[in-house]
């Protein structure tokens, strides 16, 4: 089940007003285009534990806020007590509409969340289920550190396990286009740099799963068989960096996906978690047109135009930067995310 964050205290008092403005200054600030004819803004979030841990109706207003920017997200980590989220929708207001699966691994749901006004839903909604013939298997090799000392080791033809939380299949058109896409919440495990054996196959199933999905997309070539060529994986893949060392990106990529380049975007944020280290959240494309039609993209680090009060504070009270960043996280995570939000924008005249 969700593990829900700690409520920080003492409590945050949100300002929505103040705090929305600061959300539009940072998305001009971020050069986040705003929505305009002939053009879809793609984005992918995981709002973690949302419906599974107390936020506040305002902080649930700011999350609307953010999305609003776009006009079609993939949300990751919506609980199985959706009633949460549909404030979030009805503080996004009747231009907007949803589709979400059922529940999975971590009592979640995904979701997709469109401007109905930009995006029209098209005929396959479905789950990303694989026979077992269809299970790949792989070597996985595992980088740790023990006693200081860097380490590999190699595990041989490990097996795919069935997903954890099953892919959500969605095919959406735009404009003049039309695509299909797969939001995806992976399975995590263990960090690769566990010691322990039963650890690091955690990190494996973790692999597979990716590669698992990156084959499933490699394999919807055929027209006679597929119904839109033009596929998105996007959603937490899980993938701590985007380098062929990692185990987990170059699983990703092993099959011909070809995910966004996001370094431009995590050399000025740091990454797509608030702690600023990781690539956890991935936006990619199979091979074909659709790569073709990008025209900007980036990550939307709100957690450094929120809140500027409490970070104040913070820092009066902290003097060690380290601690104030991790107490100040403690608020972000709370009542928004430790997710950044990522985004694509195509052309679709």
């Amino acid at each position: 089940m969700s593990i829900p964050f700690k409520k920080p205290s003492p409590p945050l008092v949100i300002k929505v007003a103040k705090e929305k403005q600061a959300l539009t200054r940072h998305f001009r600030k971020r050069l986040v285009p705003e929505s305009e004819s002939g053009k879809l803004l793609l984005a992918s979030w995981n709002i973690a534990n949302l419906g599974a841990q107390g936020r506040p109706d305002k902080a649930l207003e700011l999350i609307a806020h953010i999305l609003k920017r776009f006009d079609l997200i993939a949300v990751q980590e919506v609980n199985e007590k959706f009633n949460t989220f549909l404030k979030v929708m009805n503080y996004l207001g009747s231009p907007f509409d949803y589709v979400m699966n059922d529940t999975a691994g971590n009592t979640e749901r995904l979701v997709f969340i469109y401007r109905k006004s930009k995006v029209t839903t098209r005929n396959l909604f479905g789950e990303v289920a694989l026979r077992k013939s269809e299970h790949p298997k792989r070597n996985v090799t595992v980088r740790y550190r023990d006693a200081g000392v860097e380490k590999t080791r190699k595990y041989k033809n490990v097996r795919f396990q069935p997903f954890d939380r099953n892919p959500f299949i969605g095919s959406f058109a735009s404009g003049k286009f039309d695509l299909t896409l797969v939001n995806v919440h992976l399975y995590f495990g263990k960090f690769q740099n566990s010691r322990t054996e039963k650890d690091q196959l955690k990190y494996c199933r973790r692999v597979l799963e990716i590669c698992a999905l990156a084959r499933w997309a490699s394999r919807r070539t055929d027209p006679a068989k597929t119904y839109d060529q033009d596929i998105v994986l996007l959603g937490d893949m899980n993938v701590p960096r985007m380098e062929d060392a990692e185990s987990t990106y170059k699983a990703l990529t092993s099959y011909g996906a070809e995910p966004v380049r996001l370094l431009e975007n995590l050399e000025r944020t740091g990454g797509t978690n608030i702690n600023d280290d990781r690539s956890y959240d991935q936006l990619a494309f199979v091979p074909g047109r659709i790569g073709k039609k990008v025209l900007d993209h980036g990550v939307f680090d709100f957690d450094n135009a929120v809140f500027k009060d409490r970070w104040n504070t913070i820092c009066s009270e902290i003097s060690a930067n380290k601690k104030r960043i991790t107490r100040f996280n403690g608020y972000v995570k709370y009542y928004l995310s430790d997710h950044r939000l990522i985004w694509v924008q195509l052309d679709v005249s």
